[in-house]
């Protein structure tokens, strides 16, 4: 987003500025002991002076400004422009969370991030934000509320508003949180205002006469201005008490009627101006000495208040409405003009809209922004977008670019059933599609969303909008169980991601469930060699880190998975924490690297709880967050708490639409739980449903094997005396490559068909079904490292939850099961690609839970 220089700018004091020293000086004070500090006051107090002296005071130290503006109705705008007034060093973390099209969740993390930063600095900021009371968004109102409650002691905001804000204050107050000044604290004292009006403007008037002024303008700022202005040392000039607005229609009118006819034309005419400068003025008034008459007007302190630098002004927001008023009053076809002329004249397409609209030309209005909208809403002027919208009659607004627009604001803001209805109206293009498959897809419509970006894929596209509906198809083919589909878009994506923009295009839309595609590991791990050199520091590249934590972890790289896994995480903390998915994911990958160290499943457990909050908002994945958080709280032996993570989940199959892996995992959870109340019987039932599931799904699976589960319970009949045996090592040449599935070459072995019998390849009694890539020529997939030559040895009794002494938790395993310090190795041997056990009927001694079983280290275990 980018803004209005004169937007940071503290406006300077003008010539003849009363020193109001204490006032400053004690309000000095209280800002620089709270967070928050509220100046309110009707307008003409003096609000916005004030407020500049005490950021000029030098005992504030670092102070930066902020004007408000209606276009700040936006979480994500008012943000960005916190972030651009504080620098790049303190906002680089909260602006690179906002580069992103994040919903809520985004923004909070931002100001998480903002606050981070912040704390970290050791040097004091005060921050003021001027003309608050344009602030009507309850959810700006919020971010400000939540920036002050958890603002460091180094951070401080001054807010001048005509109106209370709605942010807590007496909860604020209570909490001794909370400075404020009102009319009656701005109010000019009598001897500030004989400073004024003798001192400023030298108007030489008797004690008597300054003691009538100011008890006829209660201490009123501009009330006193404008009276020393239309003075004529007549008391029938001094205005009836009735009120600041009263007083100041009353004063305006007699000034305004004092100034020659040209200087009440040139007013009138450059009251539409936005912003009043000399090349404005001359453009619209036609007059080849507006620069000089402006400097004058400035000079004279008439109704001009500085704009942020110098000869660039804007009407005082009273004064601006009485000259409106006497704009209404001129002939239609004169406004007519002035407005048009405006219009050619303003840099803003905002502004000159307006202008357009208001002579009566909503055409123009409407190509106008037509053509300049997308960027508007890229700088994050949404209000204004909106309202010009809404400004235009019916049949301008069918216009193609228009209803994007539309679609885009509803969208954002939720309404999916009128994005949709305003994107199907539109028109089809590339661009339509693509937003018109975002509303499908959540409203639950997967086939007719995939079906569009077919089409769409058909026809012209740049680079950055194929790449970006590549992957969208590629997570509908995964939904829809069209694997080839997947795989082939994935592949696409990843081959036509090749310049920088593409690429961040790609990394914000990348997400970790694309490993489950077949060949998604290699996708995902060719992609992250081509992004990293190429995306900077900070959240595109923590995106990429993040999805080459999940290839470590199917890799077989537990150790180097584990610890990426925390650095990413401990990273994202500074931008308010990871997104939802790519958090759980990583959170995951923690968990199935803690190993025997049972303390540490509390924080993890922790965290899961949080991102599965997080979670509940994409319907198609959470179900599988509580899987993980019921396999924790089992480990744990918490099996009240594994239930209630296992109903969370929900007691339906998976819906249409929803991701492939949740029937399996809660069939393996269900299985989990049968297993820790004795119904083992029961346990192999779900479990051997569960494999067939995941036999059926061809996936890869991050959640862990259905297929080790069911083992852990189905040991073979003569485990009672042959030993367990450990888990074979993986082999020199897997292990140098890190990769437990052998060749990453593109080419793939086709799926193993889920109508064979399961280990029917007659050269071995079992092989590992499970695995999605094979190096052994002529056999169905297994891995290299489980080589098919050797028969799988079932596990042994002791090392199943089955087979556990009544008392002890589910979580207390063997170590040939669980090692105290996980290694690649030792993960490899429990992930996804161990082998299959074979299969056989329940044993007869799964109830008797004192039967021993030697392990290969001579130790009996019970």
């Amino acid at each position: 987003m980018t803004f209005p220089a004169t937007k940071f700018v503290i406006p300077r004091l003008r010539a003849g500025t009363v020193n109001r020293s204490d006032l400053v000086t004690a309000l000095v004070h209280a800002v620089l002991s709270v967070p928050l500090t509220v100046v309110s006051a009707p307008a003409g107090y003096g609000k916005t002076t004030l407020a500049a002296m005490v950021a000029m005071s030098p005992q504030i130290g670092t102070c930066r400004w902020l004007s408000m503006d209606a276009d700040d109705n936006d979480p994500r705008r008012f943000l960005t422009g916190l972030g651009a007034v504080l620098g790049p060093d303190l906002a680089a973390a909260s602006t690179a969370v906002l580069a992103g099209n994040g919903g809520p969740h985004d923004v909070r993390r931002a100001a998480v991030a903002l606050l981070n930063a912040v704390a970290e600095s050791s040097a004091s900021i005060v921050v003021v934000l001027d003309e608050w009371e344009v602030i009507t968004d309850p959810a700006v109102q919020a971010q400000l509320e939540f920036l002050v409650e958890w603002a460091p002691e180094t951070l401080h905001f001054v807010v001048t508003t005509r109106h209370d804000p709605p942010l807590g204050l007496a909860r604020l107050r209570a909490r001794g949180m909370l400075a404020e000044r009102g009319p009656h604290e701005l109010r000019f004292t009598e001897s500030e205002a004989d400073a004024l009006l003798n001192g400023s403007l030298r108007l030489g008037l008797p004690a008597e006469t300054v003691a009538q002024v100011h008890n006829r303008t209660d201490g009123w700022a501009a009330g006193l201005r404008l009276l020393a202005t239309s003075w004529g040392g007549n008391r029938e000039a001094l205005p009836p008490r009735t009120g600041d607005a009263h007083v100041f229609a009353f004063l305006a009118e007699e000034v305004f009627d004092q100034q020659p006819p040209e200087i009440r034309r040139f007013l009138v005419e450059t009251s539409v101006l936005s912003t009043v400068s000399g090349a404005a003025c001359a453009a619209v008034t036609g007059r080849d000495d507006a620069v000089d008459v402006l400097e004058e007007l400035a000079g004279r302190g008439l109704f001009l208040t500085e704009r942020g630098g110098r000869d660039v002004y804007r009407y005082h927001d009273l004064f601006a409405e009485f000259l409106h008023r006497r704009l209404a009053r001129w002939p239609s076809t004169e406004r007519t003009d002035l407005y048009r002329r405006a219009a050619l004249t303003e840099e803003d397409p905002v502004a000159a809209a307006r202008h357009l609209l208001a002579s009566g030309d909503p055409r123009a209005a409407a190509e106008l922004l037509e053509s300049a909208g997308t960027e508007l809403l890229r700088l994050g002027r949404v209000t204004s977008v909106r309202e010009l919208l809404d400004s235009l009659p019916e049949d301008q607004r069918d216009r193609p670019g228009l209803l994007v627009l539309s679609g885009d604001l509803a969208f954002a803001a939720g309404d999916l059933g009128i994005a949709r209805h305003a994107f199907e109206r539109a028109g089809p293009s590339g661009a339509v599609a693509a937003r018109l498959a975002d509303c499908l897809v959540l409203q639950g419509e997967v086939v007719a969303s995939d079906n569009l970006i077919e089409q769409a894929l058909t026809g012209p596209l740049d680079t950055t909008l194929h790449v970006r509906l590549l992957l969208t198809r590629a997570r509908l083919a995964q939904i829809r169980g069209r694997f080839e589909v997947a795989e082939q878009a994935l592949g696409a994506a990843v081959d036509a991601a090749v310049d920088k923009s593409a690429i961040m295009t790609a990394a914000a839309h990348m997400s970790p469930t694309l490993a489950l595609i077949r060949g998604g590991i290699d996708d995902l791990e060719r992609f992250a060699e081509l992004a990293r050199p190429v995306l900077p520091n900070g959240l595109p590249g923590l995106q990429v880190d993040g999805i080459s934590a999940t290839v470590d972890l199917l890799r077989g790289r537990l150790d180097q998975a584990t610890s990426s896994a925390e650095r990413v995480l401990r990273d994202y903390e500074r931008f308010g924490g990871a997104p939802p998915l790519l958090g759980f994911s990583l959170v995951a990958i923690r968990l199935l690297g803690t190993g025997a160290s049972m303390a540490s499943l509390e924080p993890t457990v922790h965290d899961l709880l949080r991102y599965a909050g997080l979670l509940m908002r994409a319907s198609f994945m959470y179900p599988n967050a509580w899987f993980m958080i019921g396999r924790a709280r089992w480990l744990r032996g918490q099996l009240a708490e594994a239930r209630q993570a296992r109903a969370r989940m929900g007691e339906q199959d998976a819906p249409p639409g929803s991701a492939p892996t949740i029937t399996v995992n809660k069939l393996s959870l269900d299985g989990l739980i049968a297993i820790a109340d004795g119904n083992h019987r029961r346990a192999e039932e779900l479990l051997r449903a569960a494999v067939d599931e995941e036999d059926r799904l061809q996936l890869v699976d991050i959640y862990g094997s259905a297929r080790i589960r069911l083992g852990s319970c189905t040991p073979s009949a003569d485990a009672r005396t042959r030993p367990c045996a450990s888990p074979r090592p993986p082999s020199p040449t897997a292990n140098a490559a890190g990769s437990p599935v052998g060749s990453s070459s593109r080419a793939r072995l086709p799926y193993p068909s889920s109508t064979s019998p399961r280990n029917a390849h007659p050269s071995r009694p079992h092989c590992c079904a499970n695995s999605r890539t094979s190096t052994c020529p002529g056999r169905s997939p297994c891995q290299e490292r489980r080589r098919c030559s050797q028969p799988a040895r079932p596990k042994c009794c002791a090392c199943s939850p089955a087979a556990r002494p009544t008392g002890r938790s589910p979580g207390s395993l063997c170590s040939a099961r669980r090692p105290s310090k996980p290694t690649s190795a030792a993960y490899c041997a429990n992930s996804a690609y161990a082998p299959a056990p074979q299969q056989h009927e329940p044993a007869s001694w799964a109830s008797h839970p004192d039967q021993r079983c030697v392990h290969p280290s001579g130790r009996i275990h019970r």
